[in-house]
């Protein structure tokens, strides 16, 4: 069982009315007036800003944010299967009130594992920056990220063992990934032919028969907590102060898995290219002064140099699946790529393919 309120758990938007929305806010609401957002890009979820008229001289939040898996009857599986909706949740009941980094508040939180329903009723941000990974951050925003990530990963450091539904990084789901991507590789290649071109191609192809195997050596390494969606589409900024938001995907791992994709996806390649240093001295000094991380700053820039095989090599699977969703998906995942191939190449990341050598570089 989960975090149940006395009132049923909605299953559909239309359900998150005027008197569930009383209830919630423990205001007379009049109406409730639900608009669909996100269409197309959250397609595990079902999301709405929904705007709310009070009755007489009751007060309260003017709009309010309402998340619920997706109805679609074929997706859903997928998110159950992927044990989306419950992270989310127990994200907000467990980890959320103990965070180091800002993200949107709940007004509810509701979840029932065994009959698989889940909501949440979000404060609604939109008044805030919203991050943009198509445009790319400033260096100001990429800074606050490196914070953000440093206070997230610190914070549960060595404790992430007290979350038991948290999977690691070598969990099944995450040990199968190698299969999929063996199998999108001729797509792999059609597609991003002319943007990896033939040398990084053949890194990556030599790379690919090692996932399973890098995965299984970050596992007793995985000492925090970690997003696992950490890109600007996430993030919120307010007076330059970064809120984090989705937490469908939290898992365990170094840190890594949130800081290297976040920089070779996120930035403009000369933006990266000036401060990428600087940004992992930032991350490492925030992580070191409390104990956490690396021992030693280049242990760190090699475990990232690693990473960058794996995260160029998963955002060109996943771009093997976005003609099915958008144009704007086309084009994160054209610029994700494309970015992420210049931070492999500069990096010289195929270098460390094969290594295995972190376990004893950690606080």
């Amino acid at each position: 069982m989960g975090y149940l309120h006395a009132m049923a758990i909605p299953s559909s938007l239309d359900q998150i009315d005027a008197a569930f929305l009383s209830e919630v806010l423990s205001q007379p609401i009049r109406t409730a007036t639900a608009e669909r957002i996100a269409v197309g890009t959250g397609f595990l979820g079902e999301l709405a800003r929904i705007t709310l008229d009070y009755e007489g001289d009751a007060d309260g939040p003017a709009t309010v944010i309402a998340k619920i898996p997706t109805t679609d009857g074929a997706l859903r599986p997928v998110g159950l299967m992927l044990d989306v909706y419950q992270r989310e949740c127990r994200a907000y009941d467990e980890v959320v009130p103990q965070l180091k980094v800002r993200t949107a508040g709940a007004f509810y939180n509701g979840f029932d594992v065994d009959a698989e329903e889940y909501c949440l009723i979000l404060e609604d941000i939109a008044h805030m920056t919203p991050g943009d990974q198509a445009a790319g951050c400033s260096l100001d925003q990429a800074s606050a990220a490196m914070d953000a990530a440093a206070g997230l990963h610190s914070r549960w450091w060595r404790r992430v063992e007290q979350l038991d539904w948290v999977p690691p990084i070598d969990s099944p789901l995450n040990m199968g990934l190698q299969g999929m991507v063996e199998m999108a590789w001729p797509a792999i290649v059609d597609l991003y032919a002319d943007t990896l071109g033939p040398e990084i191609l053949g890194h990556l192809e030599t790379f690919l028969p090692t996932v399973s195997q890098m995965l299984t050596t970050a596992g007793p390494v995985s000492h925090t907590l970690t997003h696992n969606d950490f890109r600007l589409d996430n993030m919120f900024f307010d007076d330059g102060e970064l809120v984090l938001i989705d937490w469908q995907l939290v898992g365990r791992g170094d840190g890594l898995g949130d800081v290297s994709p976040f920089l070779s996806m996120n930035l403009d390649i000369e933006l990266r290219r000036a401060h990428e240093t600087a940004l992992l001295r930032r991350y490492f000094d925030a992580m070191s002064n409390a104990g956490a991380g690396y021992l030693h700053f280049e242990d760190l820039v090699t475990a990232y140099r690693l990473n960058l095989n794996f995260w160029l090599l998963m955002y060109a699977y996943s771009g093997t699946t976005a003609g099915e969703t958008n144009d704007r998906s086309r084009e994160l995942y054209q610029n994700a790529v494309s970015r992420s191939a210049d931070a492999y190449r500069v990096n010289a990341a195929w270098e460390l393919i094969g290594w295995d050598d972190a376990h004893d570089r950690l606080h």
